[in-house]
C-alpha cells in the first residue's frame, strides 16, 4: 500500500495506525518469505559431497576437509602385527638367468673371465618381453579320401571367417582399455599404434565393443536372473549423457554379481526396464528414493550412510545438536552389529535393539519439537514447504523399521555403498569421453562393464575374463563352480 505525505495528512490518526499497522504486516510477511529463500539458499551454498548426496565432482576446487565417520582405534598407523603383507611374488618359472660377475680383480687388476664365479646373492627383475605382433597363418587343406574318392577340406576354427581379421587377445586388450580402464577411442587408436604397430581404425575399434557385447549377452542374462533370485541386492540409478541427451544407468548388484542397463527414464520404467527388483522377493536396499517403494514384492532397507551425510549437513549448516545424536546413535548400533557378526551370529539380541529403538525415538522426538510442521494458512491449498530439515525427519520417522533393519537381519548391510560403487565407472566414462553418442553404443558399454564388475567379483583378471568372452566362454568365468 502506497499513499504519499498529503493523502496521510487529510485522514484521522485512527486510520493512519490501520495503515501503517497493515503496512507492518506486510512487510513481517515480505521479511518472513526473504528470511526462509535466504536459509534455503545458504543450505543449498554450504552443501558438499560429504553432508549430502552431491558427487565429489561437484564440489569443484573448494574441496572440503576430509572426514571419517570411523572412531579411533586407538593402535599404530601401518601394518599390524600378524598383517600378512603383499608385496612383489616371486614368480615360480624363472625365464633368463644373467651372471653378475667382476671381470678383473679390484686390488691388482688380473683378468677373471675364464674363472668360474661362486654366486654369493641374487635379485630379480620383473619385466614383459619386447611387444610385438604374433601372426598365425591358417592353411586349409584337403584330403582326399583314398578309399572312395571324397576331397575333404579342412574346417577353421569358429569365428574366423575373414581372410584376415585380429585375434582374441588383441580384441580383449583393446576392449580392456577403452571399457575398463575408460581410454577413449582416439586414444586407444594411438596406443595400439604406438605399443604394435597395427593401424587400427576407430571404427573397427568400435566394431570390437559390439562384438564383446553381443558375445557377453547370454551371461549378462544369467547375471540378472542370478540376482533376481538372490536374498539381498543393492539399487541404484545415475544420470549419463547419450546421444547429447540424458539417460539413466539402473544398477542391480551384490557382493557376486552386478547388472546395469541403461534406459531415457529414472523411475518406474527405467526400473522396470532393468527387471530385477520387480520380480525379486528378497531384500532390496536403495537411497530411499520414491519409485522404490512401488515394488511391494520385496522387504526394503535404506541406506545409512546417505542419512549420515543428510544428518551431517543438519548438525552443521542448522545447528541442531538431535542430528549429531542420531549420527552417533547409527554408528553406535553398526558398532554392535559388526561385534555380533564376528561372533557367528545373525542379529542382535532383541533387548539390545529395544534400548536403540528408545533413543532413536527419543532423540526423533527432540529434532520434531524444533521443527515443527508449518500452519495452513486460511484459503492456501496444496502441500505446504516442509523444509529439508522437517523431511530427513519425517522420513526417519516413516521408515524407522527399514532404516534398522541391518541390526534385525545381518543379511542387510549398513549402506548401499556396493551399487554406488558399481555404478560409479559411468561418472568416469562421462568424464573423459563427456557420454556415449549412441544408445547402442550405451547398451554395449552395460553389458560389457556388468560382464567386467561381475568378473571382478569373482577374483578374474579382467584382461583373461574378456579373452574367454571373445574364444566364446565368459559363462565359465561367472559361474566356475
Amino acid at each position: 500500500m502506497e499513499l504519499k505525505r498529503e493523502e496521510l495528512m487529510k485522514l484521522e490518526k485512527a486510520e493512519i495506525i490501520d495503515i501503517l499497522f497493515s503496512v507492518i504486516a506486510e512487510l513481517a510477511a515480505t521479511i518472513k518469505i526473504q528470511s526462509e529463500e535466504i536459509k534455503e539458499l545458504k543450505e543449498r551454498l554450504n552443501k558438499n559431497s560429504q553432508n549430502s548426496s552431491k558427487p565429489p565432482s561437484s564440489d569443484g576446487l573448494n574441496k572440503p576437509k576430509p572426514k571419517s565417520q570411523r572412531v579411533p582405534s586407538g593402535r599404530k598407523p601401518g601394518g599390524q602385527r600378524g598383517h600378512k603383507g603383499h608385496g612383489i611374488k616371486l614368480p615360480e618359472k624363472i625365464d633368463e638367468i644373467q651372471s653378475i660377475e667382476a671381470h678383473s680383480c679390484k686390488n691388482c687388476d688380473s683378468n677373471l673371465d675364464d674363472i668360474e664365479g661362486k654366486v654369493i646373492g641374487s635379485r630379480y627383475v620383473l619385466d614383459i618381453p619386447p611387444i610385438e605382433v604374433w601372426t598365425v597363418k591358417m592353411e586349409q587343406k584337403e584330403t582326399i579320401c583314398p578309399r572312395c574318392g571324397t576331397r575333404n577340406e579342412g574346417i577353421y576354427p569358429q569365428g574366423v571367417n575373414s581372410t584376415i581379421q585380429y585375434g582374441e587377445n588383441i580384441k580383449a586388450f583393446v576392449t580392456t582399455l577403452v571399457d575398463y580402464g575408460m581410454v577413449s577411442i582416439d586414444r586407444t587408436q594411438e596406443i595400439i599404434a604406438d605399443a604394435f604397430g597395427i593401424s587400427m581404425s576407430t571404427g573397427t575399434i568400435q566394431s570390437i565393443i559390439y562384438e564383446c557385447a553381443n558375445r557377453v549377452a547370454p551371461t549378462v542374462d544369467a547375471i540378472r536372473d542370478s540376482l533376481i533370485e538372490s536374498p539381498v541386492n543393492h539399487y541404484d540409478e545415475t544420470g549419463f549423457r547419450v546421444d547429447g541427451r540424458l539417460h539413466w544407468m539402473h544398477v542391480a548388484s551384490n557382493e557376486k554379481y552386478t547388472y546395469i542397463t541403461v534406459h531415457p527414464k529414472r523411475g518406474n520404467e527405467g526400473i522396470d526396464n532393468n527387471g530385477v527388483l520387480p520380480l525379486n522377493t528378497g531384500h532390496a536396499v536403495h537411497d530411499c528414493w520414491g519409485p522404490y517403494f512401488q515394488y511391494t514384492n520385496c522387504v526394503h532397507a535404506l541406506c545409512n550412510a546417505h542419512l549420515l551425510r543428510e544428518l551431517t549437513s543438519v548438525h552443521e549448516v542448522a545447528k541442531q545438536e538431535w542430528a549429531s545424536d542420531m549420527m552417533q546413535l547409527l554408528l553406535d548400533l553398526k558398532n554392535e552389529t559388526d561385534k555380533s557378526k564376528n561372533k557367528g551370529e545373525t542379529c542382535l539380541p532383541i533387548e539390545d535393539i529395544l534400548v536403540f529403538e528408545e533413543a532413536y525415538d527419543s532423540i526423533l522426538q527432540s529434532g520434531l519439537a524444533l521443527n515443527p510442521l508449518p500452519e495452513r494458512k486460511k484459503g492456501q491449498k496444496g502441500k505446504l514447504k516442509r523444509g529439508k530439515t522437517r523431511c530427513l525427519l519425517d522420513r526417519l520417522l516413516e521408515h524407522r523399521n527399514k532404516v534398522l533393519l541391518f541390526a534385525h537381519n545381518f543379511q542387510v548391510p549398513f549402506d548401499n555403498n556396493q551399487a554406488e560403487r558399481d555404478i560409479r565407472i559411468f561418472k568416469v566414462k562421462q568424464k573423459v569421453s563427456g557420454g556415449l553418442r549412441s544408445p547402442d553404443g550405451a547398451v554395449a558399454f552395460a553389458k560389457v562393464t556388468s560382464f567386467i564388475q561381475t568378473a571382478k567379483k569373482q577374483g578374474a583378471s579382467v584382461f583373461n575374463a574378456l579373452c574367454s568372452a571373445f574364444s566364446g566362454s565368459s559363462r565359465n568365468v561367472v559361474y566356475s563352480d
